[in-house]
Order: structure tokens, then sequence, then C-alpha cells
């Protein structure tokens, strides 16, 4: 489809952004995902960093979990496409405005005036924009070349309006001088003497986290964090959040830490820098934010130090549409859902755009607080993965079937050398006795049993005539 709008623009830092489809048909793998495979592409190719594509069914309480979830990510941009009609189904914009804070109806407004220059039907639009906190959430209808027209009326000025939520004021070139950091002006020459503001990562020559690390983005903060916690790593941002005096260092101004030392940012000088570096083991040890003052010789600075856990994972095997449930619902959980399944054509759009796909287990990813669940008791490598996971730390191992389908694997495990005690470990049939019969009910039982597992919890277990 060839398509024409404004110039590209030229972003100085790609902004980060989440393309999220709102379809029943394509969350079930039925139908294609045109509108938001080309949402992502007009962002991508005008700078932007798509660092998410998700799909959810035209159902309000899911759409409201996911841009809650994507807000508290910290995602500046996210882009909806689909459910913004008349038809019952339609509820992106009741979700959305249950979400936001404030609307941008200017924004809306430009987006239907530009699609009424193609069709009357897009008045028929009932898309909305808005904020929460500074998330900036954007309804696009769900038809490829009106999400992409809609897209393109905004596009120029959705850099400025994420710059705003983000509280960089500038208005235009006067404005953005007046915020410069005052050692940047070069007619006041004898600030710049009196404090030296190092850029990011001048002052942290010995720290291990000083250089950038494979496989993580360069630019923004939110870019490195996000990067740092699909890997795993514990982190901590800093962020200044009330001066005293005159230091060298703004509100907003922010920091990202690592166990090692400094990863990205700065909070304006190697004092405050050290001091937070300082902290930030401390932080992440408690697990809960703490706040800080940290003084210089021509003022102080609160800070302001959020913790940001590795996400436990959530490992679920076999492309299935308990699958597909698992994984979404697990991302709403708090964990990093991730599907193993060797066979690739069995791997829906569906089961790509909910979680990370992996041919193969990796035990080197397998923690105490790590979940994994078969989901086709029939599949060829049950034994395989099941003897990697008993022979690793994971918390919670299950396999759906019966004690009849289920029983040769266990029957080979034992041949592989595992005790009784260590069979012990698998929760078959898996999940919490509710009477599941659908394979959204199914999936909900599993994970009732994961949560309850995870809280020292003692329901009525499927698998309790086993033990």
């Amino acid at each position: 489809m060839a398509r024409s709008g404004p110039r590209r623009l030229a972003l100085a830092v790609a902004i980060r952004a989440a393309v999220v489809t709102i379809s029943d048909g394509v969350s079930e793998g039925v139908r294609d995902d045109a509108s938001g495979r080309a949402v992502a592409e007009v962002l991508e190719s005008n700078g932007f960093e798509v660092a998410a594509r998700e799909v959810v069914p035209d159902e309000q309480p899911r759409i409201e979990a996911v841009l809650r979830r994507l807000q508290d990510e910290q995602v500046p941009l996210v882009v909806t496409s689909g459910g913004t009609g008349l038809g019952p189904r339609d509820v992106t914009p009741e979700a959305t405005r249950a979400v936001i804070e404030r609307e941008a109806p200017g924004l809306a407004e430009q987006m239907r005036a530009a699609g009424r220059a193609s069709t009357p039907l897009a008045a028929l639009s009932r898309g909305v924009v808005g904020s929460r906190g500074s998330t900036l959430i954007v309804n696009l209808p769900g038809s490829e070349r009106g999400a992409v027209e809609s897209l393109q009326a905004i596009l120029p000025v959705l850099p400025h309006a994420v710059d705003l939520l983000a509280g960089h004021t500038a208005h235009g070139p006067a404005d953005a001088e007046a915020v410069r950091p005052d050692h940047e002006h070069d007619e006041r020459p004898e600030r710049h003497e009196r404090h030296d503001h190092p850029k990011p990562h001048d002052h942290h020559e010995g720290h291990p986290d000083d250089e950038e690390q494979p496989g993580e983005p360069p630019g923004s903060i939110e870019a490195h964090l996000e990067a740092r916690r699909r890997a795993g790593q514990p982190t901590v941002l800093a962020t200044a959040v009330r001066t005293e005096g005159d230091p060298p260092c703004r509100v907003g101004q922010k920091i990202l830490l690592g166990p090692g030392g400094a990863v990205a940012g700065t909070l304006g000088c190697a004092e405050f820098d050290d001091a937070a570096v300082a902290d930030a083991p401390g932080v992440l040890q408690r697990g809960t934010p703490a706040t800080a003052a940290y003084t210089h010789d021509l003022g102080t600075v609160e800070v302001f130090l959020e913790p940001f856990a590795p996400r436990p994972k959530l490992v679920v095997f076999s492309a299935t549409p308990v699958a597909l449930h698992l994984l979404r619902w697990g991302a709403d959980l708090g964990f990093d859902p991730v599907l193993v399944e060797p066979r690739a054509e069995r791997v829906t759009p569906a089961h790509r755009a909910t979680a990370r796909v992996e041919p193969a287990l990796d035990p080197g990813d397998l923690t105490e607080e790590t979940a994994a669940v078969h989901t086709d008791h029939d599949a060829p490598f049950v034994a395989e993965t099941v003897t990697a996971l008993l022979r690793s730390p994971a918390g919670f191992v299950g396999v759906m079937g019966s004690r009849r389908h289920v029983g040769p694997h266990l029957e080979e495990l034992k041949a592989r050398g595992f005790t009784d005690e260590d069979l012990h470990r698998i929760r078959t049939p898996v999940g919490v006795d509710i009477g599941a019969r659908t394979a959204e009910e199914i999936a909900l039982s599993i994970l009732a049993g994961v949560v309850a597992a995870r809280r020292g919890a003692e329901p009525r277990w499927l698998d309790r005539d086993r033990r």
C-alpha cells in the first residue's frame, strides 16, 4: 500500500513507543494485524523506537490493564489501533478514558478532520487522545488506511507533546535557551568555572557499568531501563525531585544505576552521581523506593531512588490456545512471559504479539521465582525440558494432562534417575480446581495455582489425589 503524508521527522533521540492492536480476530489468530504493522512501520520510519507490540481482544478490562501496564513501564507514547467505532464491542475509547488523567481533544479532532478528507465515515470514529502520567495514549481506527492517515495527521506534534509530558516545557528557541543548564550559556563563563558539570558518563571511570553493554540501546534513560529489565538486570532510577540553593542539578535530571555503578544519565556532577551510586545497592536490597539528600557547595538536591527488580519469568511450552491466555495474563500478573516452541509452524501472530518466542529452553534464565508450564503433553520434547526444569531452581513446574497422559513422561523421568521426591515438584494435572473447561478457564486455573504457590497459599489443587 503506497503511503503519502508529511515529511519524515528527524528526532534527535528516538522516542519509545508501544503499538496495541485491539481486535478479537487478531487476538484469536484468525486475522492479520495489518493496521498494527502499518502503524509500527510509520513510527519507526519517523525515528520512533517501537519497543513493544501488543494484541488484546475488544474487552474493556483487558485494554485498561495493558494501557496501565505500559504507563507503569514508562513508555512515553502508546498508540492503539481498533475498537473506536460504533459497534457493540468497540470499547477502546471507554477503556482509554478510564485510564487517562487528561484529554487532548485537539489531537483527536485533527485526526478526524484528516480522515474526513478521504471518507465521510471518518466522522464515526470515537477515538480519544490523552495522557496518564508522562505517557501519551492515542486511539487510531482499526483499518490500515484509517490508522495510517490518522497517525500521519498528528505525527509532527507528537515529539513535542511527549516532551511536554516529560516535563520539558520549552516552547521555542528562546524558552529552550532559558532552560539549558547555566554552564552551557557562552555568555556566562564565570558559572562554568564555578562548577564543572560532566556530560553523562564522564565521571564514571572505573565503574563496571560505565560502557554501554552489548544489546543495550543508545539514547534515552528509559530505553536503557527497559533493556536492562528485559535482560533481568536489577536497576535503580534516581531522579532529582527538589533543589535548594543553586546546585549543579535541575529538577527532573536522572541517572540509571546498576549494582556495579552508573549506566546512563547524570545528576549534574560527580559528587551527586557518586552518592547515588553508593546508595543504589541498599535500595536494591530493600526493594522499596527511598529518598536521599545530596549536598554540594552550591546547594542540595533531593533525589527519589526507585528500584526495578527483574520480573520473574513465566515459561510456557507449546503454542496452544491455553498458552496464549497464560502469556497474556501472566504479563498482567507481573511476569516476563516467554513461549518455548521449536515447531515454528504452530506459532500464530497472536502468540508472537503477546510474548517473546524461543525455539528452546535456556536453563540459565531460570531462578527460584520462575514458573514453567507445559501446555501440550503430546509434544515430543516434554521429558527433555522437564528434565532441565527439575535440574534448575525453577519454583513452579507444571504439566497439563491427566495422569494417564502424563504417566509415560513420569516413567521416563524415573528411568533418567529422578526420585519420587524430585517428581513431587511437578504439578500434574496442573492448576487449582475451579471446574475449568474452556481454554480461558484452564489458563485461569493454572495461573491461580502459580500465584498460590508464590504466596504460600494452599488451595484445592487438581493433583491433590496424587500427593
